[in-house]
């Protein structure tokens, strides 16, 4: 495995913790940290995986 493609590959997996993360808030099973309101878990964290699908789609050209 190359430097770029580990690269790719961490990632990734930050986006998919992300993803998993905002799925645990919206079903209720986490409750969001830093006294933050759902609503704005919920915008921070499809704004982080929003940002990450960015960063993979550049890396992925």
């Amino acid at each position: 495995m190359t430097y770029f493609s580990k690269g790719v590959e961490k990632t990734q997996l930050k986006r998919d913790q992300k993803a998993a993360q905002l799925a645990s808030i919206r079903d209720g099973s986490c409750e969001p940290t830093q006294g933050m309101t759902k609503e704005e878990a919920t915008t921070m964290l499809l704004q982080d995986i929003a940002d990450y699908d960015a960063i993979l789609a550049g890396l992925r050209r």
